[in-house]
């Protein structure tokens, strides 16, 4: 028989011839059995997964305490801020009240001062205009007393004199009506001392006491009642 020959072969030679074997050989099927879970399993692992899901929930609600506190805390910083901020104002308001008052009051009390000063001078000015037109009509009266005197003393009542001076009585009565001023007949009326002047007292028993019983001289007055000259007058007076 032919003797073998053997060919040396290398290290390298050996592990290329061995992973191209692996290559060619054919890949064992691996069969999965399916694993056997106890109701016992699934149940914890529910009760864990629920547990997990509460655990998540409560830390979510957790956090959005949280968040809406701080926010109530900002708003609550807010407002105490705006709070601040309006009794800054209130403050300031506050102190320039006073002012503005002061400055009312005195501005009040000024106009009254000068309400009351006007109608105290009007009021002054129209006593001294009264006063010196009574003063000249009291002056003027006294002519007119004299004219009134000369034709009563006359012993005609007739003639040129007593013509003129009828005349001339009757020329001052229209003047005295013109500012609104009248002689008052004051013969039988009861004595008033506001007008009327007692220069003498005298028994009569035919008339009541304190009435007048003769005119001296005659009052007058304006139109409004307001006396111009007191009339002297005799007043009666009986005896008890």
């Amino acid at each position: 028989m032919d003797e073998e020959i053997k060919i040396p072969v290398t290290d390298g030679e050996k592990k290329e011839a061995k992973a191209v074997d692996q290559k060619e050989a054919p890949a064992e099927e691996v069969v999965l059995e399916p694993e056997i879970v106890s109701d016992e399993e699934i149940a914890a692992e529910e009760a864990a997964a629920s547990a997990d899901a509460n655990t998540e929930d409560v830390e979510a609600e957790a956090n959005a305490e949280d968040v809406e506190a701080e926010a109530n805390t900002e708003d609550v910083n807010a407002g105490a801020k705006t709070e601040d901020a309006k009794a800054d104002d209130n403050a300031d308001e506050s102190a320039d009240a006073p002012k503005e008052t002061d400055w009312r009051d005195s501005y009040i009390r000024l106009a009254a001062d000068f309400d009351n000063y006007r109608k105290r001078t009007n009021k002054e000015q129209d006593d001294i205009r009264r006063r010196e037109r009574e003063r000249v009509i009291c002056t003027w009266l006294e002519v007119y007393d004299n004219a009134e005197r000369a034709l009563a003393s006359m012993p005609e009542k007739e003639g040129p004199w007593y013509e003129g001076f009828s005349s001339l009585i009757k020329q001052m009565d229209k003047c005295l009506l013109t500012y609104n001023i009248k002689p008052v007949d004051d013969m039988g009326k009861p004595f008033d001392p506001k007008r009327h002047e007692a220069i003498a007292t005298c028994p009569n028993p035919a008339m009541e006491n304190n009435t007048i019983m003769h005119v001296e001289r005659r009052g007058f007055v304006y139109d409004n009642g307001n006396v111009v000259r007191v009339a002297r007058v005799i007043v009666v007076k009986n005896p008890s």
